[in-house]
């Protein structure tokens, strides 16, 4: 009995050894570790602009990197979005009617701006203002700054007596601001050129 129990202790131990060596050679999987917060690899396309006169009370120029689509809505209102595939960007203007009501939608835009100073959501504004009496254009253009403002661009323009436009630049992804410098700048240029090329249509009267 005792060489029994002897022979199976041994049978034992190898048993051991063998599982020991066995599980030492395999090699212990190290925790994935997840990839960085990545954004979209934009580049800028070459400048080109197009004309655009149609039903709108306005004309102007714009890229031709970009397609336009509107949407009238009651009391004359005409939804814009002047759209760029290639960025995933989109400036959204509404155009509408004054109505007596110039400096209720004037402040309108400020507050939308002062906003984000609120909360704390920029940096800095920078602000420029649009004056050209001989065209009847003005308003301002506004420059946000900081990785959490919603927008990193907005204007307003007007005739200061028949319609006013507003425009608002938003991207179709969380936008990382200081990585979208470039394309920010890029599409800035475009809207200074569009408001540098802004007519009002003579006849004010035909508001369709």
């Amino acid at each position: 009995m005792i060489t029994s129990k002897s022979h199976l202790f041994s049978i034992f131990l190898l048993l051991f050894a063998f599982c020991f060596l066995l599980f030492a050679c395999v090699q212990k999987k190290e925790a994935p570790i997840p990839k960085p917060k990545g954004y979209f690899r934009l580049t800028t396309p070459e400048v080109a602009y197009q004309h655009w006169d149609s039903v709108l009370p306005c004309t102007f120029d714009y890229s031709k990197n970009a397609t336009l689509s509107f949407q009238k809505k009651e009391n004359h209102v005409y939804w814009v979005d002047i759209f760029y595939p290639s960025l995933s960007a989109t400036f959204k203007m509404t155009c509408f009617s004054v109505k007596n009501d110039l400096h209720r939608l004037m402040w309108n835009e400020e507050q939308q701006v002062m906003f984000h100073v609120e909360r704390r959501m920029t940096d800095d504004i920078q602000f420029s203002t649009v004056n050209d009496p001989q065209a009847k254009v003005y308003g301002r253009l506004y420059e946000l700054e900081g990785k959490n403002v919603a927008t990193p661009f907005k204007f307003w323009l007007t005739d200061s007596a028949n319609y006013f436009v507003n425009g608002t630049l938003y991207f179709e992804f969380e936008p990382n601001n200081d990585s979208l410098s470039p394309i920010i700048h890029y599409l800035k240029n475009d809207a200074l050129f569009m408001v540098e090329s802004w007519q009002w249509k003579n006849k004010v009267a035909q508001r369709n």
